[in-house]
C-alpha cells in the first residue's frame, strides 16, 4: 500500500483488512503467550510443579496442567487460528484467575496491567472470531 493511499483515506477508515488485523493480533497474541508462558511450562513441567501455585485449592498438578493447556497448547491453537474461540476462552478464564487471585487485581504493577491487557485481547478474539486467515475458516469452507 502506498503513502498516497493512507493519506486518502479517511482517518476513521481501516488501512487494512480486518482479517489481516486479526492474523497479526493472532499470531503476535499467541507467541507471546507461548513464548513467556506456554514454553516452560510443556518443557520444564517438573521444576514448573515444584513452584506453582494453587489459586483455586484444588492442587498444584490440576492448576499446572489447566496453565499448561491453556498457554502451552491453546496459544498455538490460536496461531494456527484453529478452535479459535475455545482456546481464547481458556486463556481467559486462566489469566483472570492469574490477574485477580495471584496478582490480587493490582493494575499498577507490571504483571497485573500486563494481564488486564491480555484479557482484553483474549475478549477481542473471542468476539471478532480468528479471521477468514485462518484454519477455523479453511475447515469450515472445505466442509460447505
Amino acid at each position: 500500500m502506498t503513502n498516497s493511499v493512507i493519506k486518502n483515506k479517511p482517518f476513521f477508515q481501516p488501512i487494512i483488512s480486518t482479517d489481516v488485523t486479526l492474523l497479526f493480533l493472532r499470531i503476535g497474541f499467541g507467541t507471546l503467550i507461548f513464548i513467556n508462558h506456554g514454553f516452560e511450562k510443556l518443557f520444564n513441567f517438573n521444576h514448573m510443579l515444584e513452584v506453582f501455585p494453587n489459586p483455586l485449592s484444588i492442587g498444584k498438578f490440576p492448576s499446572l496442567i489447566f496453565a499448561l493447556i491453556a498457554d502451552g497448547i491453546c496459544s498455538i491453537l490460536i496461531i494456527l487460528g484453529l478452535f479459535t474461540r475455545i482456546s481464547t476462552m481458556l486463556i481467559f478464564i486462566n489469566l483472570l484467575v492469574a490477574l485477580i487471585i495471584i496478582h490480587q487485581a493490582n493494575f499498577t504493577e507490571i504483571h497485573g496491567e500486563l494481564a488486564a491487557i491480555y484479557l482484553m485481547i483474549t475478549l477481542i478474539l473471542f468476539c471478532y472470531g480468528p479471521g477468514n486467515m485462518s484454519l477455523d475458516k479453511a475447515i469450515s469452507d472445505y466442509k460447505n
